[in-house]
């Protein structure tokens, strides 16, 4: 068993050194005790600081003496935050609220709902007081108050204190909470609050440098644990991880682990630690079977901090792929229920979750992307040609950033999304998160196809399609598809032009670092996922292909499974293909199996994705592939590769092959099967709801029958009255700020108390008494 190190980073001469320094985000740990009074430590608060920046998170009993030890004056805080509205976190913000207020200095207020409320009826209450002690420096209260604003947020919010970009995010607890994220200087924190678990939080604290999590479950040197519920700590292939039973208001130490090893943080710091005495040894050996990264044990005025210098420890992974979205199941061409081991179509898309989608809009131009640290421009204007694009890039200046490119075709490919659809040439739903991405379709009044608006990447393919056209590979948000289009015209010798979506941040996404095994697989260092080096050396159909992948014990491994869409491109190789390199397009540490192709011509194969593609008048009979090979297609008689080695492009999941479409696109329908393993991979007991996002530009009456019927069939809200008044997001779920009637009636509906009705929860009849 390898040793974990425990950090106990302890409060030296050198902390307000540390505190002040330009380029470093840091956090010291004011309170990290509970409401039980504890002589050794303060209840709980935070301070976040980076140059002069420094944020307050919590106030609980105690803080204004820890402050004090550090010679830090409440005057100099740039800003308080709550993370909810229990005494032992917010018992001391009347005083330090004053104390800033008698300052000179700016500064905001911040909280879940009440937090105004709280502000303004103190502010109320204490005026005369205030307003004597301003006056013996000649000020008044009234001026003052224009010194600070106070905002309730709900969760989903981001935004700039000095430096500092913060994001919030709403987590399941007693009472509104909310968990932040501070983002500086390519460092980042996060501090939960008090919660139980959340499956949103992985995602939205990916790669963090520190997370300070709710030490609920710690086992005591009495051998009781600490708001432990008896739950089993064992995972099976189809359960995840267990969850707490209703009725808890914090985390047990099987998610508290689970959390931080999705979320793939550095360091998972506990904190909110009651009287008695913990069992550390027995607590870290509970800890290890999830989470084998960096634990603190988190102790007042401790200090955390990360080395910006050249050795800063990085994560594991340099990039994370996001999951593709799809959490409805299919058969070979209808919805059917999610299926479970043994059952037939299992081992598909919506089987796993893998690193869920998580955005903030930035409220400037630009959406952050969570999971892979991306920061994307959020608008595209006009089309353009690529030489274009690449000179104007160098000028944008866009939320104040100098950064800017045009996206390579994986960073591209990292904001698909496998719940849209197509039906065609005609739109039908966004293959894209229209809530935080502009996405356009043709124009059809100036002769264009409804799908023709086609976002290029700077991917360039070393071969040549069509009658040996220069080719640019793109992603078409609109039909859910990679293809190279031609450089140039064929008729006119004229630029193309496409749309263009800049990125900036993260340099590494898309570099693969392979590791080939002595047991026959090959490991991605980039991603954290463990290929078979070899593939199935034979074509199946999409059925046989998940079979495949659940019957393999390969290597001694029985967690092999047929990678989604976002996973197989990952491992394309843009700079091979069989007419440029002889070879498949993938790095040769892999063996790639050779075919004759529909020409007569020496090739490679296409390779099934778990992914299901939805197009045509039977909208779930196609599943993604990814062409390693050339992707073909049957075009005035003559076969040619049309859209390049490393397109992505659907198949029928049974049936004859054929070729079809205007441009012929090779149905093979027994593809190649490449098994995958590992990543951050949850298994969910039942099916879930599904983004599917909408044009803003398009009226849904163009969405087909059948398409509706499908839509309909695959999310529950649309057999429920309930969900269909209240679902204003229309997300497939009702929460707080939707619903009409009480918390207390609220609460009564969410049963398993994730903040959400959902449609397995909500009434099966009309609404009753929901205004009492």
């Amino acid at each position: 068993m390898k040793k974990i190190v425990i950090a106990l980073i302890l409060l030296s001469s050198q902390l307000l050194t540390v505190a002040s320094a330009q380029d470093q985000l840091t956090a010291t740990i004011i309170g990290s005790g509970s409401p039980i009074y504890n002589e050794n430590r303060a209840s709980a608060s935070t301070l976040i600081s980076a140059g002069d920046t420094h944020i307050l998170v919590d106030m609980g009993n105690g803080t204004q003496a820890n402050l004090a030890k550090l010679g830090f004056e409440p005057r100099n805080l740039s800003a308080l935050i709550f993370t909810h509205h229990h005494l032992d976190h917010n018992e001391e913000f009347v005083p330090i609220f004053i104390r800033s207020l008698l300052g000179r200095d700016n500064f905001s207020i911040v909280g879940p709902p009440n937090t105004v409320k709280l502000t303004e009826s103190n502010l109320g209450l204490y005026s005369e007081d205030i307003n004597y002690r301003l006056s013996k420096t000649q000020r008044t209260l009234a001026e003052r108050k224009k010194a600070f604003e106070v905002s309730d947020l709900k969760g989903g919010e981001s935004f700039k204190i000095g430096d500092i970009l913060v994001t919030t995010l709403q987590v399941p607890h007693t009472i509104y909470t909310l968990a932040y994220r501070f983002d500086f200087n390519g460092q980042s924190i996060v501090i939960t609050g008090d919660l139980t678990y959340s499956d949103k939080l992985p995602s939205f604290a990916q790669n963090a440098d520190f997370m300070i999590i709710d030490s609920g479950g710690m086992i005591m040197e009495d051998g009781r644990q600490k708001n432990e519920r008896k739950t089993s700590n064992k995972v099976t292939k189809n359960q995840g991880s267990n969850r707490q039973k209703k009725g808890g208001a914090h985390l047990n130490l099987a998610d508290s682990s689970s959390i931080a090893k999705q979320a793939n943080v550095t360091n998972l710091v506990y904190t909110h630690f009651n009287s008695t005495t913990v069992d550390v040894a027995a607590s870290l050996k509970e800890i290890q079977k999830s989470y084998r990264g960096n634990i603190v044990f988190g102790e007042d005025l401790m200090v955390l901090k990360t080395d910006i210098t050249s050795s800063k420890p990085k994560a594991l992974n340099s990039y994370t792929i996001v999951d593709s979205g799809q959490r409805i199941a299919y058969s070979n061409n209808s919805i059917i229920s999610l299926p479970q081991n043994e059952d037939d179509f299992f081992g598909q898309d919506a089987n796993y979750i893998i690193n869920p989608p998580s955005y903030t809009d930035n409220q400037n131009g630009t959406v952050t992307d969570n999971v892979t640290g991306l920061v994307w421009q959020q608008d595209m204007g006009q089309k353009s040609t690529l030489v274009d694009a690449l000179k104007k890039v160098k000028s944008v200046k866009l939320g104040g950033y100098s950064d800017w490119r045009v996206p390579t075709i994986k960073e591209l490919y990292s904001l698909i999304q496998f719940s849209g659809s197509v039906k065609g040439d005609k739109a039908l739903y966004p293959f894209i998160d229209t809530k935080y991405f502009n996405q356009p379709i043709g124009n059809t009044n100036a002769n264009e196809r409804e799908i023709d608006a086609q976002t290029w990447s700077s991917t360039e393919y070393v071969g040549k399609t069509m009658k040996n056209d220069d080719t640019v590979f793109g992603v078409n948000f609109v039909d859910g598809r990679i293809k190279g289009y031609p450089k140039y015209n064929p008729r006119t010798s004229e630029p193309n032009k496409m749309y263009f979506r800049f990125v900036r941040g993260n340099t590494d996404y898309g570099k693969n670092n392979f590791v080939e095994n002595a047991d026959g697989t090959v490991s991605d260092k980039a991603t954290g996922l463990m290929w078979r080096q070899a593939d199935s050396n034979k074509g199946l159909n999409w059925q046989q292909a998940l079979q495949y992948a659940q019957n393999s014990t390969f290597g001694g491994y029985s967690d092999w499974r047929l990678p989604n869409a976002k996973e197989l491109q990952s491992i394309v190789d843009y700079t091979r293909s069989p007419e440029a390199s002889n070879s498949a397009a993938i790095d040769p540490i892999f063996k790639a199996t050779s075919i004759k192709n529909e020409a007569g011509e020496k090739d490679y194969p296409y390779y099934w994705s778990s992914t299901t593609h939805l197009d045509g008048p039977v909208q779930a009979e196609g599943a993604v592939y990814i062409a390693f090979g050339e992707a073909l297609g049957e075009m005035h008689g003559k076969t040619m590769d049309v859209h390049g080695a490393g397109s992505q492009r659907s198949d029928p999941k049974t049936g004859e092959p054929t070729s079809r479409g205007p441009q012929g696109d090779m149905i093979r329908v027994k593809n190649y099967v490449r098994l995958v393993r590992g990543g951050n991979v949850s298994i969910p007991a039942k099916a879930l709801s599904e983004n599917r996002s909408e044009y803003s530009n398009k009226s849904t009456s163009l969405i087909g029958n059948s398409t509706q019927r499908l839509t309909t069939q695959s999310i529950k809200k649309g057999d429920n009255k309930f969900i269909n008044r209240f679902d204003k997001n229309r997300d497939g779920k009702v929460e707080l700020s939707e619903f009409k009637a009480t918390e207390q009636r609220f609460n009564h509906f969410d049963k398993n108390k994730d903040g959400y009705i959902s449609a397995d929860e909500a009434p099966t009849g009309p609404p009753k008494n929901v205004s009492k």
